[in-house]
């Protein structure tokens, strides 16, 4: 697989000598491997799925090796919901933050840079 992905990337040229060429053969590099995440991701939930009815069953322990690689079944992040009460202290709290960054007081930070890739969406059937 990783000869399949870095097959697909073009050499890296140089900061200063990208050519619209490059620039071409760069984006349609992304795209193609951005499309083959998505589709392995859509196998992988499959598989993930398997497993966990493997496991449901008793066939699997919640944590093992296999070929060196070890599983570990996380039963998900714990969130809570909140009465009406702590609610509505949480919206006069986003108000004030919104009132804030209208007022200048509320220091910005960026995060680190990132690209987001979608694949075109499809247009709808005439029908």
């Amino acid at each position: 697989m990783a000869d399949l992905l870095l097959a697909a990337a073009p050499p890296t040229p140089a900061a200063d000598a990208v050519t619209e060429a490059d620039l071409d053969d760069l984006l349609d590099a992304v795209t193609a491997i951005k499309a083959q995440q998505k589709e392995l991701e859509q196998q992988l939930e499959r598989l993930l799925e398997a497993l966990n009815t493997a496991m449901a069953s008793g066939q699997l322990d919640p944590s093992f090796s296999h070929n060196d690689w070890a599983f570990a079944h996380s039963t998900g992040r714990l969130s809570y919901e909140f009465p009406p009460e702590v609610q509505q202290i949480e919206q006069q709290l986003k108000a004030a933050k919104e009132a804030a960054i209208q007022q200048g007081s509320a220091t910005e930070k960026r995060g680190k840079p990132f690209w987001t890739i979608r694949p075109p969406r499809t247009q709808p059937l005439p029908f």
